[in-house]
């Protein structure tokens, strides 16, 4: 989950904070099902949310990386945002982060070297796939499951967000509720998951028809099919993974599974991205 505040929200705020019902809601799914939350937090949020956000770690089982100071999304401002977001979650949490995300998936060369001059472990930015708004991207040619970033004798585990294969369809909240999951269940059929599965979210997800004031044009439309049924599609993701015989790691757990457990890794140099 990309914990950062809702869409188009000019004050900031995350209203799974907010409200208790959303937390819950959210919460009881991950209890009940057992499973793991890595939550990479956009670390301006802490001045406003700190008891929210701590207080979230004690319900459930989660882990924190960093998602950006303030969702800057200029790649120019990288390196600035990588030092403040680092700072910050220094100064909350008390230990070093091990994993980043960029915003909105939106990251080059230059950023990938800013992370291993940080010394962070792992990258989990890049989305394998294509992305035609105005964020736009082509990883067409990125691998669909972790892989190693190499420069200059310096490298960073990349734990990319899961595609199905072949057709590079992204697994997330947001794309689920825009095709509906029966679409994603008959593709999963031609296209069966990988090993490795990475599901991407945002606390907004759950709740986007409460801020559709906020969106316009197109995205509108978008984020709000299936929104009233966002929990139970959640739900339902959970359990095909649970029945398809998937474990719920934190982010580390997998990074700690990469380096151990694949000496074979793939190596791309920072050199292949924009």
């Amino acid at each position: 989950m990309d914990i950062e505040p809702d869409l188009r929200d000019d004050r900031g705020c995350v209203r799974m904070f907010d409200n208790r019902d959303l937390m819950d809601r959210y919460s009881s799914i991950i209890l009940e099902n057992n499973a793991k939350v890595t939550g990479y937090l956009q670390t301006s949020l802490i001045e406003k949310y700190s008891d929210e956000i701590g207080n979230l770690a004690q319900i459930i089982p989660l882990e924190f990386g960093v998602h950006s100071h303030t969702h800057e999304r200029s790649t120019k401002h990288f390196a600035k945002e990588v030092n403040n977001s680092l700072n910050a979650y220094r100064d909350y949490l008390e230990v070093e982060p091990l994993g980043y995300r960029a915003p909105n998936g939106l990251i080059d060369r230059d950023g990938i070297c800013t992370l291993m001059e940080y010394q962070f472990k792992y990258d989990a930015s890049i989305f394998p796939s294509i992305r035609l708004d105005e964020y736009g991207y082509s990883n067409l040619h990125l691998p669909n499951q972790p892989f190693r970033f190499v420069h200059n004798g310096n490298e960073i585990i990349e734990l990319p967000v899961t595609c199905l294969p072949t057709i590079r369809l992204v697994m997330s909240m947001s794309y689920i509720k825009l095709l509906g999951l029966d679409a994603y269940k008959t593709l999963m059929r031609l296209f069966p998951l990988p090993d490795v599965v990475i599901f991407d979210s945002h606390p907004y997800d759950y709740y986007v028809n409460r801020i559709a004031g906020n969106i316009h044009g197109w995205k509108r439309y978008a984020h709000l099919r299936n929104a009233d049924q966002a929990f139970e599609l959640f739900q339902s993701v959970i359990s095909i993974l649970r029945n398809q015989g998937y474990e719920f790691w934190y982010m580390s757990e997998l990074y700690e599974h990469v380096i151990r457990g694949l000496s074979n890794l793939t190596e791309i140099s920072v050199e292949k991205l924009n």
